[in-house]
């Protein structure tokens, strides 16, 4: 098997991988997964050297040294390489793990709290006289923050939904019922601060994208394990309707290409139109076109607003 042929099998279905995945970012991350290998790294390991980068990339965003936003846009970059690789290796080596899935949720994590907090910095200290005019733009940023949360977020559980719905047997994602009960056996068995940490941002996190989903989308199942059970002309009719908005989540609004913007326009020195793009191109996308057009999808899929 050659090697693009290699890297085409690792991918998931194309039906709900960001484009900027696939032609950027993965293909760094998969000849990552190539060389490590034949190493001992771990998975977990190639994990926390993305949050490595990530934390280096914040450290060149306030460190006026020479270059140092095209520094950290590479850091940044790096970090989203670093995070393709390690569920890459953890394919090739067949050892995925619960754990090993909450750990790239806190490599995501820190990557955008060190290059969105670092770029708020650049822009608040280049606009500092009169002070509230930095107020603005760290209440800009903020903003742009907390909407963009729910573009992840949303993606993130559409995909799973989409995953289970198209693809037999398949069981994406994971319910906050499913990962309390756990956490709760997790503690009773011990555990370290270090992996409570982890949990405690995992349960974060998916607990906010049920509270998302209850305003985004009243009709949509909170649970993925109250889907219909699968069979074909379901599957087909799903994927028929759901197939154009899943194409708008995956082209606009996954966490790779957010990240993949972040480095690029890092380095470039052009943070602010960036941020721009995010709260009034993006924004104006998912509020106008995404919201009615998802919220009409789930209402013919699955009928009423939940309960």
């Amino acid at each position: 098997m050659s090697f693009v042929e290699q890297y085409r099998k690792s991918l998931k279905p194309l039906d709900i991988e960001e484009p900027i995945d696939v032609w950027v970012q993965r293909p760094v991350g998969f000849v990552i997964a190539k060389l490590a290998y034949p190493t001992p790294l771990t998975p977990n390991q190639i994990t926390i050297l993305s949050i490595i980068f990530g934390l280096v990339a914040g450290f060149f965003y306030v460190k006026p040294v020479p270059h140092h936003l095209v520094w950290a846009g590479l850091c940044v970059f790096l970090s989203a390489a670093f995070d393709c690789a390690d569920g890459a290796l953890a394919r090739m080596r067949k050892s995925s793990s619960a754990l090993g899935r909450m750990l790239d949720g806190v490599a995501d994590l820190t990557t955008t709290i060190a290059a969105v907090g670092g770029s708020t910095w650049v822009m608040a200290t280049r606009h500092t006289q009169p002070w509230w005019h930095a107020a603005i733009v760290v209440a800009l940023c903020l903003l742009t923050v907390w909407t963009n949360a729910f573009h992840s977020g949303g993606y993130d559980y559409y995909k799973s939904m989409f995953l289970r719905m198209t693809i037999e047997g398949n069981k994406e994602g994971e319910d906050i019922d499913v990962a309390l009960a756990r956490y709760e056996e997790g503690k009773r068995e011990g555990m370290s601060f270090g992996v409570r940490f982890v949990w405690w941002i995992y349960l974060f996190y998916t607990k906010g994208q049920i509270d998302f989903l209850r305003w985004f989308d009243p009709c949509a199942p909170r649970k993925l394990e109250s889907l219909p059970a699968w069979n074909k002309e379901q599957a087909e009719r799903y994927r028929a309707i759901q197939l154009p908005c899943m194409a708008l989540w995956r082209n606009w609004f996954g966490f790779g290409s957010l990240v993949f913007g972040l480095a690029v326009f890092t380095a470039i020195d052009q943070i602010a139109i960036f941020m721009m793009l995010r709260l009034f191109l993006y924004n104006g996308i998912f509020f106008l076109i995404l919201l009615p057009k998802q919220r009409a999808a789930s209402r013919e899929l699955f009928g009423e607003p939940a309960a």
